[in-house]
């Protein structure tokens, strides 16, 4: 029982004390004890002098005592203990030697030796009590004051360490309190008031400045850090650095060239000196947007960043290669203010350049098909529904704009039975079909798009009419319906398409696609290889929609969701990592209905917040009951962040299951960061508060821009199944994963493939130092009760390849 008290005595004066010292980093702690010493060491003179006279002074004043020997005696104590502070101060100024640190045991040894000073000082009070009438005077009211200004003297004597100075002062506080509580004196009852607000703005006042005094240190210490690397890397920067140094004159021209700049021209160093700058390099573009030449920023005399200029690379007579480089430069002044050129440095981007139009690319164009994808799509809907889409009387040119929604009919089964490659070829196929369709029909007026899947639309501005777009739509239906000849494989399929057309078929662009993908579902409806045009009244699939959202509104409420998941599985030792959770409908007349066929209609109906408030919890719980070292995926709804609330849902799921927050991982799709980037960056900061994990879904399928990877917090981005299937059959592809997975890597963000189904894309992938893998080759959805035998077979496949590669061990080594 001692010693648990002595040890929670300890520990409680350990973190008091820790309270007491500034926290300051680890490599300076030292440098900022020596001097915290070494400012109490030049204060100690007057220290111990004052303690020395002041001593002497109440020993006089306490003659007339009864207790005047006690008093001497105590007197004789306190100037012999200031004297051998002199002693050691007189013998740290002799002493010599090179220590700039001082460790924390003479910093202690400092903080003892204040305490003992002030319990000499907290006796004089005890030795003062008014028990006689000798001492029932002014005696009292004078140790008193004498004990305040003593804590004074010593707060700014220890000003620069808290620990010593409250050390010193609280005895002396200690002392004089009891005594003038004991008094019966009211008077010395406010004394001992007054002492305690003197005790505590010491206190206080030392606290803040030994703060402040250990910031000062630690700044001066990181400037002068600083200044030691701006010199290391003025010195070694044409040495070392990837961009070069240049130096223009008043009019221009070049007067320094660095060897590396001559380098980057394809030219002699002397050939570009006295050469005008504006003449070297092309057309100058600056971050705000082009401007007419480099020329026209000399003119300005200001300094410019990050000025993209082309220039041809190579000799005069000889085949010229365009670069590009950025330019960043100040003005330069003599000492009179007159301005004599520019200073700056360059770099070729010429390859940056390149890649960030790849990239570009990608972002606007689908991989597979090289049609433009979804983004393209809907920036030329807005466009053309500016120009042509909005009726007169709003300012629009009466011509009118019109969307069509076409997907293959049959494409699924195609995909199922032949498998995914040669789906691919087929799309690629139909694609160019397509393609050729409508640029026969309507030129440069139309423009296809890949929407996703086997999904495509073609917005066409202005229109050509209802007779022009049916035979356009008649046209497409049967072309697509033609057979297609796939790698030895005779393939049929069809086409529906869906049509509305602005402004009378809506309101908006938004509205106008809605309507043509309706159109595109009665179509469907209608028994496929077919064109409608969008119609007010579509009775029958309004019925159908309608009795499907009644049946989802009531699936929380009859309990017919459920969760499947499936497993996440390490790169390297094929361990499982997690598990992705998916939601499935158990629809009682339905069967088990994929998300795909109910969330969109959710998301429409403005169900989608319950139902994904509902996963996120139930994820959470379940996730609870696994291993400590297995995390759970969720996709997020956009809607979920719309409605403000999601970061509470969040909170509240970890508090409730008690799951770990670093154990979630929530998903997001690119498409959410399209509208109000703001505040869903807001959001996504306050989970990376909570302690989650922010991963970005199907990366690369429509929407991707490295500037979502700078601009949110992911941990985590996932390569969308699409990629990792064709990948082996097309080298572009397989660099654009491999560069994906060396930008996960450069950003320190996890990289998971998705859709992973053979052993060879596996061991490719890995290849390309992917984080984990997720598909059918490690394991299908699965429902949470088929969890725990997963993990023991999961367990069991590791220890056999941990007994095969032990056992190739001992074969080498016999060998």
């Amino acid at each position: 029982m001692r010693k648990v008290a002595s040890t929670l005595i300890h520990r409680g004066l350990s973190a008091l004390y820790a309270r007491l010292v500034p926290h300051v980093p680890e490599a300076m702690a030292g440098r900022v004890r020596m001097e915290q010493v070494q400012s109490i060491l030049r204060m100690t003179p007057v220290m111990m002098g004052a303690n020395i006279v002041i001593a002497v002074l109440v020993g006089a004043a306490g003659l007339a005592s009864p207790h005047t020997i006690v008093l001497t005696v105590w007197a004789a104590l306190v100037i012999s203990y200031a004297l051998l502070g002199l002693r050691g101060w007189f013998a740290a100024r002799r002493r010599k030697g090179g220590k700039s640190t001082v460790s924390q045991h003479g910093v202690n040894r400092v903080v003892l030796q204040a305490g003992l000073l002030g319990c000499l000082w907290a006796i004089l009070p005890i030795l003062t009590m008014p028990r006689e009438q000798g001492f029932a005077g002014a005696m009292p009211m004078l140790v008193a004051c004498v004990i305040a200004g003593m804590i004074g003297c010593g707060g700014f004597a220890l000003l620069t360490l808290p620990a010593a100075a409250i050390a010193y002062s609280t005895p002396m506080a200690l002392g004089a309190l009891w005594v003038l509580a004991t008094s019966g004196d009211p008077v010395l009852y406010a004394l001992g008031g007054l002492l305690i607000f003197c005790h505590l703005v010491v206190s206080v006042s030392c606290l803040a400045h030994a703060k402040i005094f250990a910031d000062r240190l630690v700044a001066a210490e990181e400037l002068e850090k600083q200044k030691q690397v701006v010199s290391l890397l003025l010195s070694d920067f044409e040495e070392g650095a990837s961009d070069w140094l240049w130096e223009v004159d008043a009019a221009g021209a070049l007067t320094y060239v660095s060897d590396r700049m001559a380098a980057a021209a394809g030219v002699d160093k002397a050939g570009l000196i006295g050469q005008p700058m504006s003449e070297l390099c092309g057309a100058a573009e600056t971050p705000t947007g082009p401007v007419a030449a480099l020329s026209a920023l000399f003119a300005e005399q200001k300094a410019f960043r990050d000025v993209t200029v082309s220039i041809a690379v190579g000799p005069d007579g000889e085949t010229r290669q365009t670069h590009w480089w950025s330019l960043s430069a100040k003005p330069v002044h003599d000492l009179n203010g007159v301005f004599t050129g520019f200073r700056g440095v360059g770099a070729d981007i010429t390859q940056a350049r390149e890649d960030q139009a790849r990239i570009s690319r990608l972002a606007h164009y689908d991989v597979l098909t090289q049609l433009p994808n979804r983004l393209s799509f809907l920036q030329a809907l807005s466009k053309a529904w500016t120009d042509h889409g909005k009726p007169r009387s709003k300012g629009g040119t009466g011509a009118g704009c019109a969307v069509l929604c076409l997907d293959l009919d049959h494409f699924k089964g195609v995909n199922d039975s032949l498998g995914h490659p040669i789906g691919d070829d087929l799309l690629i196929q139909a694609s160019a079909r397509l393609r050729d369709r409508v640029d026969d029909l309507v030129g440069d007026d139309g423009l296809v798009s890949r929407l996703g899947g086997d999904e495509f639309a073609v917005v066409v501005a202005p229109s050509p009419g209802h007779a022009a777009l049916g035979e356009l739509a008649r046209a497409i239906v049967s072309d697509l319906s033609l057979p297609y000849a796939v790698r030895g494989h005779h393939v049929l399929i069809g086409a529906s398409v869906g049509i509305a057309v602005a402004p009378f078929d809506a309101d908006d662009p938004d509205g106008l696609l809605k309507n043509a993908d309706l159109a595109l579902y009665r179509a469907k409806g209608d028994g496929r290889g077919a064109y409608r045009f969008f119609e007010t009244a579509m009775d029958i699939w309004a019925q159908e929609r309608r009795a499907l959202e009644l049946d989802l509104r009531d699936a929380l409420a009859k309990d017919e969701l459920k969760l499947f998941f499936q497993p996440l599985i390490g790169s390297g030792e094929h361990e499982v990592t997690g598990f992705e959770a998916l939601l499935r409908w158990q629809h009682p007349t339905r069967g088990l209905v994929a998300p795909a066929d109910f969330i969109e209609c959710a998301e429409q109906w403005g169900l989608i917040g319950a139902i994904g408030e509902w996963v996120l919890f139930e994820a959470c719980r379940t996730a609870a009951t696994w291993p400590s070292h297995l995390s759970v995926a969720v996709n997020l709804s956009p809607n979920q962040f719309a409605t403000g609330d999601l970061v509470s849902q969040v909170r509240k799921a970890l508090k409730v299951s008690g799951l770990a927050p670093e154990r979630l991982e929530l998903e997001i799709t690119e498409g959410l960061l399209l509208h109000d980037s703001a505040k869903t960056l807001k959001q996504l900061a306050a989970l990376k508060v909570l302690g989650v994990k922010i991963a970005m879904d199907d990366f690369g399928t429509g929407y991707s821009s490295l500037a979502y990877l700078w601009r949110f917090p992911f941990d985590k981005i996932k390569i969308d199944r699409s990629f990792v299937a064709e990948m082996q059959d097309n080298t572009a592809i397989a660099d654009i994963l491999r560069t994906v997975a060396l930008l996960g890597q450069t950003l320190n963000l996890k990289v998971t493939a998705e859709g992973v189904e053979t052993p060879a894309q596996a061991r490719l992938l890995a290849d390309m130092r992917c984080d984990t893998f997720q598909g059918f080759l490690y394991g299908r959805p699965m429902p949470v009760g088929d969890i725990p035998s997963f993990l023991l077979s999961n367990m069991a496949q590791q220890m056999r390849r941990g007994d095969e590669g032990h056992e190739g061990e001992e074969a080498a080594v016999a060998g």
